[in-house]
């Protein structure tokens, strides 16, 4: 039986496990914990004395801890329509696929009325008479709360059907032998679970270096390992470009003014132009009555994310707003760009994400913690700095983000209100762009194959997910 290693347990990670279980001698490498030990100590209040974050490593990937949007397009959260033998109408397939799996677990899709429709195209008009495009999403909403579930049901099968997973396996190295056989080197340091009759059964590992010899190797890290994956490719000698940069702020405003939005497509997408630079700015990850969450990253710096919980119970809603920047020359890599914005707003922050409201940073005033008694919109997330995102960020960014909001205002009236609460740094990398070398996503190294975020090919559990079917389709497909 033909053996491979996939890196990463995240969306990608699982999907193309599940079509190769039971096919191939299966094993997945994490660097993170399992779904039940992934807990974050200070989730309002983020200290960074975790060696690695529980939020964004390990089983289930950084979606585990999201608000559990499956959102079910080609086009939103992926980028393989435009990726080299693959395409809108095979991309369809593999997302149709994607839905079907997920259905087998119980996330489902709730069919839209043909009130709703008409809403839709009611708001798609309006927002083309304001030079916005609104892009409409097929989504489940499963919630934060009940992922965790999720993911543990499916690993749970996963292993039933012979994969290994081995937890807490950090790649340190990945190299080709003359004969074609790839080897994986790891520093382990935990314990995988097994099949062993009708039950699972936990193999204790020591702490030491490992290696894992295979036929095919899929690399899907999840965007918060796009920078391993960058100096792994480079060492192997394989192909990439770079995505655009995706940097911004979180925005909060009390629900209702979103509700008539949310009500008709909970994950709000709206793409517009600026006037000043002609600028993408775009909405991402809108949370319904949820909360603004820390996420922090190995590299010292914190990031702003969303959440919201089953039944939407609080009183806000947050959501992303990016600006889209592709990086040229002499600087290709924007998301290293992002990075240094993210650790000066660090340092400005006082190692915290910095909050202001939308009347201050139009006016150049720092908003201040002493104020909040008069805040119409509450702040929802802790162990925030009152500051200055006009400081924290740079001034085209700045200006785009103003300028967005007024223009969203004419769709959604009041989301640029001087009460409206802005978090920054919000960023998503997503990565390096490997090229392929088939419609498989396999690189020019014959059997290394990639998938997901971390790879530039997705940013969304259904987008990952589709990736990790299609490379497991071409290591299926191999004679």
């Amino acid at each position: 039986m033909k053996k491979v290693v996939i890196i990463g347990a995240g969306p990608a990670g699982l999907f193309a496990a599940y079509k190769l279980a039971g096919k191939c001698d299966v094993t997945i490498l994490d660097k993170g914990l399992p779904v039940e030990k992934r807990h974050c100590p200070s989730p309002n209040n983020c200290k960074r004395k975790c060696k690695l974050c529980a939020k964004l490593y390990g089983e289930g990937g950084a979606g585990l801890m999201s608000d559990g949007k499956i959102i079910f397009s080609t086009e939103i959260g992926s980028f393989l329509n435009n990726v080299d033998g693959v395409g809108e109408e095979r991309n369809k397939g593999l997302v149709a696929e994607v839905q079907e799996i997920f259905g087998r677990y119980d996330v489902q899709i709730n069919p839209l009325s043909e009130e709703i429709n008409s809403k839709i195209s009611g708001l798609e008009k309006a927002c083309a008479a304001e030079g916005i495009r609104y892009v409409p999403t097929i989504l489940a909403h499963v919630g934060t709360d009940k992922l965790e579930e999720l993911i543990i049901n499916f690993r749970n099968e996963l292993i039933e059907k012979g994969v290994r997973f081995v937890p807490k396996s950090d790649v340190k190295n990945i190299h080709v032998e003359n004969s074609g056989r790839i080897i994986v080197e790891t520093k382990r340091e935990y314990s995988f679970y097994e099949k062993a009759k009708n039950t699972l059964r936990r193999i204790f590992l020591r702490k030491n270096d490992d290696a894992y010899e295979c036929d095919n190797l899929i690399m899907a890290p999840g965007r918060v390992g796009a920078k391993w994956l960058e100096g792994i490719v480079h060492k192997l000698g394989i192909e990439y470009t770079y995505n655009a940069m995706d940097l911004g702020v979180r925005v909060e405003v009390k629900r209702d003014k979103t509700d008539r939005i949310t009500e008709v497509c909970r994950d709000m997408k709206f793409q517009m132009r600026t006037s000043t630079y002609n600028d993408l700015v775009r909405t991402f990850c809108t949370c319904p009555g949820g909360k603004v969450a820390i996420e922090a990253h190995e590299e010292g710096y914190n990031l702003v994310n969303g959440h919201s919980e089953k039944g939407d119970p609080y009183e806000n809603t947050n959501f992303a707003f990016l600006v889209t920047i592709p990086f040229t020359s002499p600087m290709a890599n924007g998301n290293e760009y992002a990075r240094m914005i993210a650790a000066a707003v660090k340092e400005l922050g006082g190692g915290k994400p910095i909050l202001q409201q939308l009347g201050d940073l139009r006016t150049g005033h720092r908003s201040k913690k002493e104020r909040i008694n008069d805040f119409k919109v509450k702040p929802s997330l802790e162990g925030i700095t009152f500051g200055d995102v006009g400081l924290a960020l740079p001034h085209r960014i700045v200006l785009d983000i103003i300028e967005g909001l007024e223009k969203l205002d004419k769709i959604i009236p009041g989301v640029a209100n001087d009460e409206t609460l802005l978090y920054a740094p919000e960023a998503k990398f997503h990565a390096l762009r490997i090229k392929n070398s088939d419609g498989y996503l396999q690189t020019s190294i014959p059997g290394i194959y990639v998938a997901g975020d971390g790879a530039g090919l997705s940013r969304g559990i259904v987008g990952a997910a589709a990736c990790g079917v299609l490379a497991a389709e071409g290591i299926l497909r191999e004679d």
